[in-house]
C-alpha cells in the first residue's frame, strides 16, 4: 500500500510539473524550467561524479549504468554520455512517459518501471554503475535500506554504487517568543472563480510582524510556508492543507513584506466555497495572530468543459514529497551486509539545523 501512495504521489507530479518536481527551484515552479537548462543541471552533477571515478578508478568498466529513480532522465541522459547503455527506473508512469520523449539515446537508453520493494527486474551483478540523487530522501528507511541492498546485489565486481542519501533531517531553530507574520490579500475583488482541475492565482503580501527574521538562510534557520483550506459552503466540509508554497524571498527581517501569488489548487468536486490562506512555520503551527490568523474568499469552482483524453485534470487528493533521512552507520551497516564496501563518504550541512546531505561511494 505504501509504495501504491508513493506512486500516485509522483505520477502526479509527472503530469503537473515534471521537471520542477525533480529539480525543485522556487523560480521554476509550473512548468517554468527551460528544458535544456534543466538538463544541463543533471550533466554538471554528472561531471562531478566522472571526477571522482577518474581520480579514484572506478567503477572498473564503462559499459552499463543504472539510474535509480530516474525521472524524466535528467542524469540518466548526462550519464549515456560515459556508458555504452544505461537504464532509467521510476515508479511513475507519467515520469516515463516525459523520460522517454526527452530521450536522445535511442536504444542506448532503456527506461523501464519498477512498482517493487527491490530491484529484481535486474539479474545479479548488472551493471557497472549504479547512481541515485535526490530519491532516497523520498522514501521511508525501511524501504530505502532495501534499495540500498539492492543497488550492491545489482553491482558487477569492481563496480561503483554511488548514491545521495540525507544521514540527518532538518533541526529548525524557532525563537519561543517574537516569530510571527501577517497576511493580507491584495486585490479589490468580492469573488473569485476558477474551472475544477485548475489552479486560481491569488495575489497575497506576507509581513514579518514579529521580532525575528523569518525564512532561512546562513544566518536564519525560521522556514515558513503558506497553505490553503477549501471550506464547501453547503455542506461545511473543510478540506485542510489542500497545497502549501514557500516563500519567494529567502529571508524577511522584522518589518519587512514580500508580494507573491500564491497557486491554490481546486478542489476535488465543484460547488460553492470559502477559500482560507494562512502562514505555518514548518511544524504546522500558525504564525498569525488570531484575529488575522486567516482570511476568507468566497470561490466558485464551476465545472470543467470536456478536455481531449490526453489532458489531465489535476488531482483530486493532491500530492506530496516525502523527506527522509538514514544515519551513516546504518548504510554501512546495510552495504556491508549486501557484500559490498564503503569506499568515501562526503557529507555537507550547507545551512545550520539544515538536513545533512551524503554521498556515498561504495564498491563489490
Amino acid at each position: 500500500m505504501y509504495l501504491k501512495e508513493l506512486q500516485r504521489n509522483w505520477n502526479t507530479f509527472g503530469q503537473e510539473d515534471p521537471l520542477w518536481a525533480v529539480a525543485s527551484s522556487p523560480d521554476k515552479i509550473n512548468n517554468a524550467w527551460d528544458v535544456q537548462d534543466f538538463f544541463n543541471t543533471g550533466t554538471g552533477h554528472v561531471n562531478h561524479v566522472v571526477a571522482w571515478m577518474e581520480a579514484n578508478g572506478f567503477p572498473k568498466g564503462r559499459n552499463s549504468a543504472l539510474d535509480f529513480g530516474c525521472g524524466v532522465g535528467r542524469l540518466t541522459q548526462a550519464l549515456c554520455a560515459h556508458f555504452k547503455t544505461c537504464v532509467g527506473v521510476d515508479i511513475a508512469p507519467s515520469m516515463l512517459a516525459k523520460a522517454k520523449e526527452f530521450n536522445k539515446f535511442g536504444m542506448r537508453c532503456v527506461y523501464r518501471l519498477n512498482e517493487a520493494e527491490d530491484l529484481a527486474l535486474f539479474r545479479d551483478q548488472s551493471f557497472d554503475l549504479v547512481h541515485t540523487a535526490h530519491v532516497l530522501q523520498h522514501i521511508r528507511p525501511q524501504v530505502g535500506v532495501r534499495y540500498i541492498a539492492e543497488f550492491i546485489r545489482v553491482l558487477k565486481p569492481g563496480g561503483l554504487a554511488a548514491f545521495h542519501c540525507p544521514s540527518a533531517n532538518a533541526v529548525f531553530a524557532y525563537p519561543e517568543e517574537g516569530l510571527a507574520c501577517a497576511l493580507s490579500y491584495r486585490a479589490d475583488v468580492p469573488a473569485l472563480s476558477m474551472e475544477h482541475g485548475t489552479k486560481l492565482t491569488v495575489p497575497v503580501t506576507v509581513t514579518n510582524t514579529g521580532e525575528h527574521p523569518v525564512g532561512m538562510d546562513k544566518q536564519t534557520n525560521a522556514p515558513v510556508r503558506l497553505v490553503h483550506h477549501w471550506l464547501n459552503i453547503d455542506t461545511d466540509e473543510i478540506v485542510q492543507n489542500h497545497g502549501r508554497q514557500n516563500l519567494p524571498q529567502t529571508v524577511l527581517a522584522p518589518g519587512d513584506s514580500v508580494d507573491m501569488d500564491y497557486q491554490a489548487a481546486s478542489p476535488a468536486q465543484p460547488g460553492k466555497y470559502m477559500l482560507a490562506i494562512t502562514v505555518l512555520d514548518y511544524f504546522g503551527k500558525a504564525m498569525t495572530n488570531p484575529e488575522e490568523a486567516q482570511f476568507a474568499i468566497p470561490v466558485l469552482v464551476a465545472p470543467a468543459p470536456k478536455r481531449p483524453e490526453s489532458k489531465t485534470p489535476l488531482a483530486a487528493i493532491r500530492p506530496y514529497s516525502e523527506t527522509h533521512a538514514i544515519p551513516v552507520e546504518t548504510v554501512e551497516h546495510v552495504v556491508k551486509m549486501a557484500g559490498g564496501r564503503i569506499v568515501e563518504v562526503k557529507s555537507q550541512q550547507q545551512l545550520p539545523g539544515g538536513q545533512v546531505s551524503s554521498m556515498y561511494y561504495a564498491t563489490r
